[in-house]
């Protein structure tokens, strides 16, 4: 602590040079600014008046700056605080590269601030439109809505609450409302949808909502007034960049109130925002994943996760409680067979699951392998199976030449010390590294009911082994064939060569570990 009282004794000793007064808690002094330049004309300089504060947080976050005079005309729009603080800079920085212990970047800032302020932030892209207001102060409340089904100028529905708002796509013709008292019951709670297209200055209060409803504002005046209408939710763009503003709605004794509620957007491409780049690819191709267990549940999440969207689930058992620890389904689906589950749980990620199916069976001839592998552009083998897994093997790799069916098969070895993904079949000039050879299990883990000893794999194992058979399927599917026939991580060096060192092998290069 006193190495930063001295870190900030030095950062005051600076202003004195730039103009600044110091009474030991404010700074006072100059920052010049230029109003933009007018064509033909040279640009007007000003002199504002500024105090800084290093508030409690300082350094590691920016010191207060308040505006005593701009020293010329200037409405004050964005990027300022609700206690009138500037607001200079938006990202976080570590407090070793933090621009603003510098004092001369800190007053360049500041007048930058002052420019773009009067010249209405061309081409900034900040929505934050409810940082401007005071936020609900009965609790926390979010609401939601879905960007694709929403019509400007009505009013729609609203479900739920009173801490989650949903805005459904179910209109309401409100003028022949006349009586709030005798009103429908499907006309309470009502939300207003509006596009007010270019936010050119925040909204304080609702005099500047009332101006940005146009003409319907009188209309939506009486409405909220008979507390028909609940919620608004603003529709606007900030440089190029759409947003959304949800307000809470209240008629009081001097007018009507309103605040910022958190919102966020249910509609399917801002949900798959995050799915990661491959996407695309995945989203209309089949994958079959035989083997809905640990690793296979895992397996079919990350792909759903990823984009993956026309999924066949197969295993012939069903979840018991012990199997929870390390699958993706929870308690909640004890008894269910294990592809129903998964794609239940899928469910609670994205509903529409219409493309994901399931049978509840056990893979048991060669026939109904290879029909697998000519249906599905991917089948993941996560069976633990020798038999299962021989008879995907033989099946793809008995297919035509023209045949573009891959096997990916996964698995973990050593209870989990191991983690290995092979790929078929191969292509030209490939080989598969040699197996791992097979331990006698030491496991003294039974449960009743099952015939053999539960493995001691770690559930961290697990998730990565389906991760590591994730990316192999990516690979696989967007054509950039970067990985090898085999890809294997060691977690605990074993004694045979070359699963001796701890990371990546593979069969391009088994003799050394790759990062």
């Amino acid at each position: 602590m006193s190495m930063f009282s001295t870190d900030i004794d030095r950062w005051r000793e600076d202003f004195p040079a730039l103009g600044f007064t110091d009474d030991g808690e404010r700074l006072h002094g100059p920052v010049l600014w230029a109003e933009p330049a007018m064509p033909d004309q040279p640009p007007t300089v000003f002199t504002a008046r500024v105090e800084i504060v290093p508030g409690a947080a300082f350094p590691f976050a920016p010191p207060m700056v308040r505006l005593l005079d701009s020293g010329g005309p200037l409405e004050i729009t964005f990027h300022i605080n609700a206690d009138n603080t500037l607001c200079l800079w938006e990202d976080d920085w570590s407090v070793d590269d933090a621009p603003w212990l510098d004092p001369r970047k800190l007053l360049d800032r500041i007048a930058d601030w002052l420019q773009k302020t009067a010249a209405g932030w061309p081409g900034d892209d900040s929505c934050d439109l409810e940082r401007y207001l005071d936020q609900e102060d009965d609790g926390p409340r979010m609401v939601l809505y879905n960007a694709t089904r929403l019509v400007p100028d009505q009013a729609a529905q609203t479900e739920g609450g009173p801490e989650i708002i949903c805005i459904t796509d179910r209109a309401r013709r409100t003028g022949n409302i006349v009586n709030g008292r005798r009103r429908n019951r499907k006309d309470r709670r009502l939300a207003w949808v509006a596009d007010i297209g270019s936010a050119v200055r925040p909204i304080r209060s609702w005099d500047d909502l009332a101006a940005s409803l146009g003409t319907h504002a009188a209309d939506v005046n009486r409405l909220i007034k008979m507390r028909v209408i609940t919620v608004i939710l603003l529709r606007y763009t900030r440089g190029g960049a759409d947003a959304a503003l949800a307000l809470r709605v209240h008629p009081g004794d001097t007018g009507i109130r309103i605040a910022a509620c958190e919102s966020a957007d249910t509609s399917t491409p801002t949900r798959a925002m995050r799915a990661g780049s491959a996407r695309t690819a995945l989203a209309n191709v089949p994958i079959a994943i035989v083997g809905c267990g640990a690793i296979g549940s895992f397996t079919a999440e990350l792909l759903f996760r990823s984009g993956a969207r026309v999924l066949t689930l197969i295993d012939a058992e069903r979840l018991k409680p012990g199997n929870v620890v390390r699958h993706f389904a929870d308690l909640q689906h004890v008894g269910w067979p294990k592809p129903h589950a998964v794609r239940d749980r899928l469910s609670a990620i994205d509903p529409d699951v219409t493309a994901v199916t399931v049978s509840h069976n056990r893979l048991t001839v060669l026939e109904e392998a290879t029909a697998l592998v000519l249906r599905h552009r991917i089948v993941v083998d996560a069976t633990g199976s020798g038999r299962a897994s021989s008879l995907l093997a033989t099946a793809v790799t008995s297919l035509d030449a023209g045949s573009d069916g891959t096997v990916v098969s996964v698995c973990v070895q050593r209870d989990g010390d191991v983690l290995r993904v092979d790929r078929m079949p191969l292509r030209p000039g490939e080989n598969h590294m040699s197996p791992l050879p097979t331990v006698e299990h030491t496991s003294q883990l039974r449960e009743r009911g099952c015939g053999a000893p539960v493995s001691p794999t770690p559930p961290g194992a697990v998730v990565a082994a389906a991760e590591l058979a994730l990316r192999v399927v990516i690979d696989e599917v967007t054509a950039e064939r970067k990985l090898p026939a085999t890809v294997a991580e060691v977690r605990k060096p074993q004694d045979q060569p070359p699963f001796d060192v701890v990371g990546w092998i593979t069969s391009d290069h088994p003799e050394r570990a790759a990062s």
